[in-house]
């Protein structure tokens, strides 16, 4: 009867509050890393080769960042240890792709576009939640 009532106490805590955020912003950044590296963040269409235009960021955001946003993100939601541990690496490649495009900004001098810098640091304090909040509620990962 115990064993009975611990469960369904489980089933009606949920998911913790803080998780379910991370999971929709991680669903939204994936998303986005996606549709935004589709169309080059306005320079073209991926698929037409745009002249003059790196690949490189837009091709790790399509086969990096987007799926293993949205993986993590799916992952968390259900509270599943592989979102638990797909958090980790995300958190990680957030950080690392920040500071790279944060040291670009910096180089390139003032005025420093707030469109780029926000998203970046919004990025980071996304990062740093990702790493706070799955390891306080890491029993409730199956």
């Amino acid at each position: 009867m115990t064993m009975e009532r611990d469960h369904v106490a489980e089933e009606r805590a949920g998911r913790p509050a803080p998780i379910t955020v991370l999971s929709i912003l991680l669903f939204l950044f994936g998303l986005f890393a996606f549709v935004g590296s589709a169309f080059m963040w306005g320079e073209g269409f991926i698929l037409q080769f745009p002249e003059g235009v790196n690949y490189g960021f837009p091709v790790t955001d399509i086969l990096v960042n987007a799926s293993a946003s949205i993986v993590a993100a799916t992952g968390l939601w259900r509270l599943k240890r592989y979102g638990y541990l797909a958090s980790y690496f995300v958190a990680g490649f957030y950080v690392y792709a920040s500071v790279y495009i944060l040291v670009e900004v910096i180089q390139g001098g003032p005025p420093y576009p707030v469109e780029i810098v926000a998203p970046q640091v919004l990025a980071v304090l996304v990062a740093i939640g990702l790493i706070v909040y799955p390891e306080r509620f890491r029993e409730r990962f199956s």
